[in-house]
This record gives C-alpha cells, structure tokens and sequence, in this order.
C-alpha cells in the first residue's frame, strides 16, 4: 500500500500473482472509520479476459505436499514479526481501518500460524474428503476408486468484519487446487491482497501464486456478475444482499457454498463455578468487537447471578487490555449509547466498563432489542432453566458456547433440533476444530468434484454372492438372488 498525494491509500489489485495498481478512473475510493481515504482498483473487462484466459488447471497436477511445503515457507515469514509485508500489514490495519495494535498483531499471528499449519491441512481433507491423499490420486472406497479433482476457478466474494475469513478462504481453495479470484471488502480490502503478495515474496513463479487474483468491484458493476457466472464454485461471505447476489448470478451448474449471517449466544451455569466460565466470555466477546458471526453477544445464565457478574466485570477489564477495543466513528459510538438507553428503557439495568470498553445489559430475554448494537455490548439473563432460552434459537444460531462442558451434553440434542450449527466451550468459539462444520456443511466439499471408478463385474461387493450380470439373472429367473 502506497501513501500518495492527497493522503489517499493506494491499496493494489492482484492478478495472476503481480500486483496491479489501478489508474484514477478504474479505482473505487472510502473513507475508514479512523477518517483515512483510501482507493482500490475495480476490476476492468480486461482483467476479467485475462482472469478467464488463466489455466484452471494450473495446480491441479501439483502434489499437495509441494503446495503445503510452498504455504509454510510463506507461513514462517509471517511469523517474524520483522516480515516487511507483516510489518506494513500490521500498520494498515491500525491506522486505516482502526484495529488496535494488539489486535491486529494477533491476526497476523493468526495467519502465520494458519500457513503452517500443514499437518492440519491435512486432516482437514481427511475429515471432510475421507482420505488425505483423495487430491492426489485415486483411493479405495469400498467398491470404487474414488478421486477428488478441483472445481476449477472459485470466486470468494469475501467479508470484512473477520480478516481471517479472507485467509481460511483463500487457503482452502489452494489445498483443493483451485484458481482463485478473492473480491475483498471494503472493510478489509488488505489481509487478502498481503497473503497473495506474500505468496511473491517467496517465489513470483510459483504455480501457487500464479493462481492468485484478488480485486474489487462496485455491486452494480456488470463484470462482477460476469465473473460470478464464469465460476465454478462461488463462496461467499457476508449478509443477505451478498448471499442474494451470488445465487443470482451463478451459473446453474457452480457450487455455491454461503456463510452467514449469523450470530451465536453462551450458556453458563455458575453452579459449577464462575472463572473459567467469566473468562471465556471476556474472550468470546472482546474478540473482533462482536462482529464475527460467532461472537457471543448474549449470555443465558442458570444459577446464582452476581458472583459470576463481579467475575465478568473483572475478566472484561483485563481482556480489554489484551485486547483494546477498535476505533469507532461518532455515529457507531452514538448508535452504542442510544441503544444502552433503549436497553434501560426496556427494563435492563445498565452497566459501561472503564473508557467504555465494553457494557453489560442484565435483564430478561424479551428486554433484548431486536437489533444488537455490537460493539462489545453483552446482553446477560438469568433463567431458570435452558429451556426458557430456546424461543430465541432457530437456524439463525450458528455458535453455542457453553460453560461448564457438561452443558453441551445436557443440551446438545434439542439445539441441534432447532438448528445450531456448533456446540463450543466459552472461550472457542473463534477456533473452528478439525472435523467440523462451517454453517452447516463441510466446505471443501463445495471446492471439488468427486469421480468414481467402480469395481469390475468380476467384484462381487460386500453383501453379493453372484457375479455382477444383470441380464444372466433375468433370464433365470433369480434376480431376487442378486444378494442373500
């Protein structure tokens, strides 16, 4: 990113792994919440021609250890804190889209670990594939050879509430060997663009960084729809309109995989003690402000209610230390307070942390406005019992947090009736663990094509006492022989 005249942030395009920076007519231009101007090239017909010219197949021959060993070369240079590209990265993060220093340390931290986390990789494709070498070659599932082959161009129009999100994105379509092209946000048109020039840093030519495009386009503009149409996997991210306009202009035969909008709740019983459970809310909260879909923003506590609460307040405070609040613009800070004195109004009783770090509202469900403020508001009722909660619980749900563990199995069956997507312990809900779901489905799956070779008729099949022929049978008579 350049600091040029005028004092706007020149924030560059990529494709096919080289930067591109956009003249003044091809460019969209914001302001941040901390005021700073910035612009980011809009994708052009011409850059769609080229992005639709680039092979599909440009990594679909490469072995996934080349590929894992290529993103943890890339992965140990994030880790050091004096990486230049982590260093600028860091800095955009704080004062163009106002992130503290803290925390936007911990997501590059989080990215370095995300690259080298290849033995993950790993599994990640053995849990939601069924074998670890399904990308490489054909493995034997029961009377077939099966193979995974990827889709081929995936567009990720991605979020910018959770930079991360971008980086998972991007990291799942490479170990499925896909081309990519990632549409950043305007609340985070950076994290992607510094992944992509960062697989450069490593080697320009590399077949991996060669599949990277990352651009911008205007809702509006008609080249984002005809990219869209031109995938064959669309993943998105984001709220409703973003979700509408990927279905609408995918083509009919793509994979679209969606995430959000969703949010997530905690439950804690404080009868079987109050710090684990206070400290795993302070960190659920404060984590990326409550704008992940996984933040937690209400809290239904069973057992005695103060003791837990002086606990919060305390784990709230050093949380917010480790990890300051965001800047906010006037309007988010007033929009915040207005919504606390509609909270009083309803009935809840009001309570702001030390330089309005965070603020609790302690009152009954329905005192809960139908919009949540975000902002590191949490909203605390105690009940009786869990089963007064479950009014509040639909597909909408995506994460429950819970304190103790035993809570989980308590409660595990009804809320997945009633559409939760994930079942946490307080203080995970941010760690997507190996074997799990995404919003319901298994995302890889969503990035590849499956084929099958199946067995000769000279394999009988588990279960078979005869040869495969079909027609021998119908003409004896015996087809309802054809398994015993």
């Amino acid at each position: 990113m350049e600091n040029v005249s005028g004092n706007i942030h020149r924030v560059p395009a990529v494709l096919a792994g080289a930067r591109v920076c956009g003249q003044q007519e091809d460019v969209a231009e914001f302001v941040s919440r901390t005021g700073a101007r910035f612009s980011i090239p809009c994708l052009r017909a011409k850059d769609l021609h080229s992005i639709l010219e680039q092979d599909r197949a440009a990594i679909a021959n490469l072995p996934l250890q080349e590929i894992l060993a290529f993103l943890n070369r890339v992965g140990k240079q994030w880790r050091s804190t004096e990486y230049p590209r982590r260093r600028l990265y860091v800095r955009q993060m704080c004062t163009v889209l106002g992130y503290s220093k803290e925390a936007a340390e911990a997501e590059a931290d989080r990215i370095a670990i995300l690259l080298n986390s290849h033995v993950r990789m790993h599994d990640m494709i053995e849990a939601e594939l069924g074998s670890r070498f399904i990308m490489d070659d054909w493995v034997v599932r029961e009377d077939c050879m099966v193979r995974a082959l990827p889709r081929g161009l995936i567009v990720h129009i991605l979020p910018g509430n959770v930079p991360l999100s971008g980086a998972i994105s991007m990291v799942r379509s490479i170990i499925t060997k896909n081309l990519s092209v990632l549409k950043v946000s305007s609340s985070d048109p950076f994290t992607a663009v510094a992944m992509a020039l960062s697989f450069a840093d490593v080697d320009q030519e590399h077949p991996v960084t060669r599949a990277m495009n990352v651009t911008y386009w205007n809702h509006d503009q008609q080249v984002g729809r005809d990219v869209v149409h031109a995938a064959d996997a669309v993943v998105v991210w984001g709220g409703g309109e973003a979700l509408r306009f990927a279905r609408a202009n995918a083509h009919e035969e793509a994979s679209v995989t969606c995430f959000g909008p969703k949010h997530s709740l905690a439950l804690v019983d404080t009868s079987a003690g109050v710090g684990d459970a206070a400290r795993g809310l302070a960190h659920d909260v404060t984590i990326y402000d409550q704008q992940a879909c996984f933040s937690m923003r209400r809290v239904f506590v069973r057992g005695p209610l103060d003791p837990f609460l002086e606990q919060l307040r305390f784990e709230l405070d050093r949380h917010s230390r480790l990890f300051p609040s965001g800047q906010l613009t006037a309007d988010r800070a007033a929009q915040i307070q207005l919504g606390l004195r509609l909270d009083e109004f309803l009935g809840s009783e009001v309570e702001i942390g030390a330089n309005r770090e965070w603020a609790l509202a302690v009152g009954p469900p329905s005192a809960m406005p139908v919009e949540h403020p975000l902002g590191r508001v949490l909203y605390v009722h105690q009940v009786e019992s869990f089963s007064e909660m479950y009014s509040f619980i639909d597909s909408s749900v995506q994460t429950i947090a819970c304190s103790p563990w035993s809570v989980v199995e308590e409660q595990r069956d009804e809320l997945a009736r009633r559409g939760v997507s994930r079942l946490v312990e307080l203080g995970l809900a941010h760690l997507f663990r190996i074997g799990g779901t995404h919003d319901g489905v298994n995302p890889l799956q969503g990035m590849v094509r499956m084929i099958s070779a199946e067995a000769s008729a000279d394999v009988f099949g588990k279960g078979m006492v005869l040869r495969l022929d079909e027609s021998k049978m119908l003409e004896a008579g015996t087809l309802k022989e054809f398994v015993l």
